[in-house]
C-alpha cells in the first residue's frame, strides 16, 4: 500500500523520488561531508538571543483575510503578529 509522502515544507514526493532517497539511505550516510546549516536569526537585540515560538489557533477565515492583508502589505503574517502583541505588551506596561 502506498501513501502520499509529503516533506516538512509540505512538498509531496512522488513514488520514484521516495525511492530514491529510500536507496540512499540503505546505502548509509557519510557523515565525514555533513556540515551543520544555521537557524534562524535571533529577533532580540543580543547575538545569539533566544527568540521564543507560539503556536496559535484561529478560524480559517481571519487566517484567510490575515494573509491576503499582510500580502497586499508586502509583510508576513509574522511581522503583524509581533508588532500586535508589541502593542499589546506596551499597552500594560508602557515605556
Amino acid at each position: 500500500m502506498s501513501r502520499a509522502v509529503k516533506t516538512r515544507s509540505g512538498r509531496s514526493l512522488s513514488p520514484p523520488e521516495v525511492d530514491a532517497l529510500a536507496a540512499e539511505a540503505d546505502r548509509g550516510l557519510d557523515l565525514s561531508t555533513w556540515t551543520p546549516r544555521p537557524g534562524r536569526p535571533s529577533l532580540g537585540a543580543r547575538a545569539g538571543a533566544h527568540s521564543p515560538r507560539i503556536a496559535v489557533r484561529i478560524p480559517e477565515e481571519v487566517h484567510r483575510r490575515a494573509t491576503e492583508r499582510a500580502a497586499q502589505e508586502g509583510r508576513s503574517i509574522s511581522e503583524v503578529v509581533r508588532e500586535l502583541l508589541e502593542a499589546y505588551a506596551r499597552a500594560a506596561n508602557p515605556r
